[in-house]
């Protein structure tokens, strides 16, 4: 009879997991029948042509460089194809032997050549700059042929400071293009120092938009030129690997990703938001570098995406120089250059024994402006689904992306969150204008009432501009208390759709940088409502775990990177730079989203960093 019993068990057992597997099985299949399918492969090849074998260069220098600043630009040209020998490792020929070995090498007929030597061949100047100084991107190409570049060469155009270009500083630093007539390639790259130094020679100035860390030193002492090898390089990479728009590229033609624009701001290892990765820095100047050059030359220059990996390499680390083997031992057990680089914080999103809010958390709103019912909802809906489980078992629910939050809550030794909508209030006529100062949002945030380790939320409508928004930031979270103690914590969160949806509600407006990938249809019909969801999420989480600057974060706590910055631009698996990741489409609206509320809601919520795998993890 026992006997019977066991084997009744098994059976019924193995049943269930039969069962579970076949569930499993087809629920997968569903399920990733809807998602959004993302190019098969990265960065694949079209069989088109590539730059290879001797690349002849040819400079012009379009307005005012000074002797310096195109030494700095020349001696890096001349670096690509220098002698591993003749510059210590890592530098910037192994930078330059990577693109042959990733892509040349593997491109065309075999028997050709694999390596690309580029030779400096001439330099022009129009210091008068004869075509003016605000230039069409017709110009340029005009320009570039006045190079005079040879065929299979690079024509390159550098513009000085003053000279403004159609996109510079707005959807570009630089560009490359062709010439099919003489059968060669063009790089443009303009000196963003009095334009936009935060957009186009980030790390070396504070950035413009994102987590406002200190700046590096410039390793020559020049933020516009040394922004200006970061951009150069890049193109370069892109101009060899994909000169005709056929050859080495990722996504739509007319906006691709090359080899190294697929790793935007990757510098080092242990690269995010904010931080540039491990870096060298100089002894003597300061400067922070990731490859040595000729003349002692030393320069930061970006990853390179690695089609066999999906990974971005980054040069000065061990990983990637196993790839090279010359002067492995040296570089991974040389206690002397390890001990010279650019130390991150400890650990990321350490907890700094602080204060967290807890518990019951009610959420108080303030809707500054005027807001449609439609638009209230959307929101509202939002924050009832926190801490409301979701009833379907094919997409995970808000409330398990939420999940992420407590378990860092509780990590601490604080008691799981439980978000409750506490009261609204409306200001239709915005009493105290529609030019806010940030100072005016703390007097906003206390109108909520907000209670005691609460959450005063204040929203602003489309129409209501705020100090910084579209400048630096999409919203912000502080703290409200009276008699100079921090008892609550409010986030402010603006509708951006008439102001700057491409920056604050992207991926569902084209985006105003970077690649142009087209925008996912928003889930709730509503652009500027649904990016606003996506910084909400984002803010409440830091509001959560940091809510008064002495929680989870890494890096400065003046301006910190939290638990979702840390991932901005991540919402599903596969994600990279102009692409948010594979993510479900609601087969009645077309709407993209990664998670699912109450009243039959689908939002889109950012990735969240696990500190265990120090990776970020999306909900889908």
């Amino acid at each position: 009879m026992g006997s019977f019993t066991a084997a009744t068990s098994n059976l019924l057992l193995l049943a269930v997991v039969i069962f579970s597997l076949v569930h499993l099985s087809t629920g997968s299949s569903r399920k990733l029948s809807a998602l959004v399918e993302p190019q098969p492969n990265l960065l694949t090849y079209h069989n088109g042509q590539v730059l290879r074998g001797d690349i002849p260069v040819s400079i012009l220098w379009y307005g005012q460089f000074t002797p310096t600043q195109k030494s700095i630009i020349s001696d890096f040209l001349l670096s690509l194809t220098s002698t591993t020998q003749s510059s210590p490792n890592p530098s910037v020929s192994q930078w330059w032997n990577t693109i042959e070995q990733l892509y040349l090498s593997k491109a065309g007929k075999s028997g050709g050549p694999t390596t690309a030597h580029v030779v400096l061949a001439s330099q022009v100047s129009d210091e008068g700059c004869s075509l003016g100084k605000s230039l069409t991107m017709g110009q340029i190409s005009e320009l570039a042929a006045k190079a005079q570049p040879k065929k299979g060469g690079v024509g390159l155009v550098f513009t000085a400071q003053d000279v403004a270009v159609d996109g510079f500083c707005m959807s570009r630093c630089g560009l490359h293009g062709s010439d099919p007539r003489t059968g060669s390639a063009y790089v443009w790259v303009g000196n963003s120092a009095t334009q936009c130094p935060g957009q186009c020679a980030w790390p070396f100035h504070q950035p413009t938009y994102g987590p406002q860390t200190p700046p590096l030193t410039a390793p020559n002492g020049d933020v516009g030129v040394d922004g200006m090898v970061i951009n150069l390089a890049s193109m370069l990479a892109g101009a060899v690997t994909n000169p005709f728009g056929d050859g080495f590229f990722q996504g739509p033609k007319e906006a691709p990703l090359e080899a190294a624009t697929a790793c935007a701001s990757v510098y080092g290892k242990g690269a995010y938001p904010g931080y540039a990765g491990d870096l060298q820095v100089d002894p003597t100047t300061g400067g922070s570098y990731n490859a040595n050059g000729a003349h002692g030359r030393k320069y930061l220059l970006p990853a390179l995406f690695d089609p066999s990996t999906s990974t971005c390499s980054t040069l000065g680390t061990c990983s990637f120089l196993l790839i090279f083997l010359v002067g492995f031992v040296d570089f991974c057990y040389g206690s002397r250059k390890l001990s010279s680089l650019y130390q991150p914080p400890p650990t990321l999103l350490a907890y700094h024994k602080g204060a967290l809010l807890q518990g019951e958390i009610p959420i108080s709103i303030l809707w500054y402006g005027k807001f449609t019912p439609a638009q209230k909802s959307i929101i509202s809906d939002f924050i009832l689904s926190l801490s409301s489980p979701s009833s379907t078992p094919i997409t995970p629910s808000v409330s398990k992306w939420w999940s992420n939050v407590d378990n860092l809550v509780q990590k601490a030794g604080k008691n799981k969150t439980h978000i409750t909508l506490a009261h609204q209030a409306s200001d239709e006529h915005c009493s105290i204008g529609k030019l806010l100062k940030r100072t005016q949002l703390l007097e906003l945030a206390r109108r909520t009432g907000s209670a005691k380790a609460g959450v005063a939320l204040v929203l602003t409508a489309a129409d209501v501009a705020v100090e910084g928004f579209c400048m630096n930031s999409c919203g912000s979270h502080g703290a409200v208390g009276s008699d100079g103690a921090a008892s609550a914590a409010y986030v402010w969160v603006g509708n951006s759709m008439a102001q700057c949806p491409g920056q604050c509600a992207w991926p569902f407006h084209q985006p105003v940088y970077g690649p142009q990938s087209l925008p996912l249809v928003a889930p709730n019909g509503d652009v500027g409502a649904d990016g606003m969801v996506i910084n909400l999420a984002g803010l409440l989480a830091g509001a959560i775990t940091n809510p008064f600057g002495s929680g989870y974060f890494v890096g400065d706590a003046l301006a910190p990177v939290e638990v979702a910055a840390v991932c901005a631009g991540v919402y599903g698996k596969g994600a990279y730079p102009g692409y948010a990741g594979e993510l479900p489409v609601d087969s009645a609206t077309g709407g993209s989203y990664n998670v699912e509320g109450v009243n039959g809601r689908k939002f889109l919520v950012p990735a969240m960093f696990d500190p265990l795998t120090s990776t970020c993890s999306p909900v889908v």
